[in-house]
């Protein structure tokens, strides 16, 4: 049997459809390369979305590399319960020194998911040990994701990840969300959104609500699964400080967006907020190994010493396992030696490229933005809609023949490349996206 026929009898794929395989089976990737993915049989495939927003300086770079190399020879693994090693200190105080805030400790744990539900409980449980039992419920944004545990999930405002699942969610206030097709990368320093009907809505109902919320959940500038849209840094700005005054934790899901993503190393830099908890993840072990973490406000811990009966009794296995924080120590360190000096550089030729596309492919294409280095194209089918409806899979494969790894969101194609990408590169994403587009809807 080939690796195909035994992955097929044997895995269970994430996001996939079984009827999918018949048509686009998995590719087998034998290895890779700064950006690109190296198939079994040889082929070449740009990463345009950094392998689902995780890769951030390229595949297999000789830091990262030597890092967990060493890491692994020294130290795999102890259990941060009762123990302590350098790579897990060293983390957490280099992210506390960068992070935009008054930030006092990190609790680490091992997935995007898992480090909203430790926020989510953090906050919970603080209001239940301190008097205010009646601030129980969350809030978050129509159009949000914020993971797949059940937790994550119970905030996530897209009906499609949570439909099936609503009879074991908590009651969430979702909160109205303005829609801004059209994004330049420089509304990131403007106030777009402040005054939008959405906010004034948003605002309303916190005031309404706010004697039982214990916390707001938001992606900052751009909801990742949600077509990536990008609903305004004033309107971010505006809710976190609503929130905030109101007395209203406000939880950042910083997972797929920090790290240079956006153009500065944390994305809530842009609208000059510090919410009281940061999830961060993907990118946060420069995208290779399994790691996440909550960056937690200086002095919310004061609200968990007391007593036994206080302790935050959450705990992962792996939590800051030390070859995942040494690998997040080295990609730290890129990020300030050769990604930072280097991002403008990188935003302005993301531009260009997207703009060519937007010009190439004009009548497929109704709306386009950018914040940082992720761009977004929504899609006008029109009548050329694929049989059965599948645009995004007629897109990712189309893609992939033309040399580009691109799984778009529906009827929104977005891209999200290693930040090392290189001018050249860029082209060549951008002329596989030219390709995939006329392949399927020219």
């Amino acid at each position: 049997m080939s690796l195909v026929e035994r992955d097929l009898a044997a895995v269970w794929h994430p996001a996939s459809h079984f009827a999918d395989h018949e048509r686009l089976p998995p590719i087998p990737i034998a290895k890779a390369q700064g950006v690109m993915l190296e198939t079994a049989d040889g082929r070449q495939l740009i990463d345009g979305i950094s392998s689902w927003w995780t890769c951030l300086h390229g595949h297999g770079h000789p830091a990262i590399v030597g890092a967990i190399t060493q890491q692994a020879q020294r130290l795999d693994h102890v259990m941060l319960a009762g123990f302590t090693h350098e790579p897990a200190v060293v983390l957490a105080e280099s992210l506390l020194e960068v992070a935009p805030g008054n930030y006092g400790r990190v609790f680490f744990a091992d997935c995007g998911s898992a480090a909203i539900e430790v926020a989510m409980k953090m906050s919970f449980q603080r209001r239940r040990q301190n008097g205010e039992p009646k601030r129980q419920r969350f809030a978050a944004l129509r159009n949000s994701y914020h993971g797949e545990t059940l937790g994550a999930l119970g905030v996530s405002g897209t009906d499609a990840y949570r439909e099936l699942f609503a009879p074991l969610l908590p009651d969430v206030l979702y909160l109205p969300t303005p829609a801004h097709p059209s994004h330049r990368h420089e509304d990131l320093r403007t106030e777009l959104g402040a005054d939008s009907p959405e906010a004034d809505q948003a605002v309303a109902l916190l005031q309404a609500h706010a004697d039982e919320l214990t916390a707001l959940v938001m992606e900052p500038l751009v909801q990742g699964a949600g077509k990536m849209a990008m609903p305004g840094a004033g309107f971010y700005a505006r809710l976190v400080r609503e929130a905030q005054a109101l007395g209203i934790h406000v939880i950042a899901d910083e997972i797929a967006v920090a790290f240079g993503r956006t153009g500065e190393l944390f994305a809530s830099t842009w609208a000059g907020v510090s919410p009281d908890l940061v999830c961060l993840s993907k990118g946060l072990s420069g995208g290779v190994l399994p790691l996440s973490c909550v960056l937690v406000t200086e002095g919310f811990d004061d609200g968990f010493k007391g007593g036994l009966e206080r302790s935050f009794l959450h705990s992962h296995t792996f939590t800051g396992n030390p070859i995942a924080c040494a690998a997040g120590v080295a990609s730290l360190r890129l990020m300030h030696k050769e990604r930072l000096p280097g991002l403008a550089a990188r935003v302005e030729a993301m531009t260009r490229a997207q703009a060519s596309v937007a010009a190439s492919c004009a009548g497929m294409i109704r709306a386009h933005r950018q914040a940082g280095m992720i761009a977004a194209f929504d899609l006008n089918p029109g009548d050329r809609m694929p049989e059965g409806g599948r645009l995004s899979l007629a897109i990712r494969e189309a893609g992939i023949e033309a040399g580009a790894l691109l799984r778009p969101l529906h009827d929104t194609l977005y891209w999200m490349p290693p930040l090392s990408i290189t001018d050249a590169e860029l082209d060549a994403l951008a002329a596989a996206t030219v390709h995939a587009l006329e392949a399927v809807l020219g």
